[in-house]
């Protein structure tokens, strides 16, 4: 039996003036993160929507157990979120149980992760859209479907480096857009 990759959507809401400090500490933990042995996709961006502090992460796995056991029990992953404590570099609390920190479980529904020509495909200041879509009962299917279109089309769109479709574990009702841009000098679709 084959199971979609499984995916975590990380929203971190960082205190003013902490997304230059956020990027000291992602390299470190990108790094690792490609190490993992389950692990395979591991993009963080900043929030276009209007919180220029605010952090979008996308963590990819072949099982879930690599996200549960593997990346927090690293070392690396250790010392760089003691450094996030220790820098108070969150909003409103410190910690891994901050209310700071907003995870969303999936597996993957569709779309695409990574061009393999893009030059800045691993660039460590990409900026993330995440759109989350509540569908009506029975519908979610649906929802995928049409996202799946935007995917697909987007992948000619200068600047789009990621436009992946991913199917809420826990919600049933939710499917989420993650749109990774490496510049906004965005092309229309045609």
């Amino acid at each position: 039996m084959s199971v979609p990759d499984f995916y975590v959507v990380a929203r971190v809401v960082g205190r003013p003036g902490a997304i230059e400090p956020w990027k000291e500490r992602l390299v470190p933990l990108c790094e690792v993160s490609a190490t993992e042995p389950l692990g395979h996709t591991y993009y963080w961006g900043q929030d276009l929507d209007g919180e220029p502090d605010t952090l979008w992460g996308l963590e990819g796995y072949s099982h879930a157990v690599g996200f549960f056991m593997g990346h927090p029990a690293s070392d690396i992953f250790k010392r760089e979120m003691a450094l996030v404590d220790q820098d108070q570099l969150l909003k409103h609390e410190q910690g891994l149980a901050s209310r700071d920190y907003d995870l969303h479980h999936y597996d993957d529904a569709g779309g695409w992760y990574t061009k393999e020509d893009d030059p800045k495909k691993d660039s460590k200041i990409s900026h993330v859209v995440v759109h989350h879509f509540f569908a009506q009962a029975g519908k979610r299917e649906d929802v995928i479907q049409l996202l799946n279109g935007l995917a697909e089309k987007s992948k000619t769109v200068t600047g789009v480096q990621s436009c992946g479709v991913l199917r809420e574990c826990n919600d049933k009702s939710l499917v989420t857009l993650w749109v990774r841009y490496g510049h906004l000098i965005i092309t229309p679709i045609v």
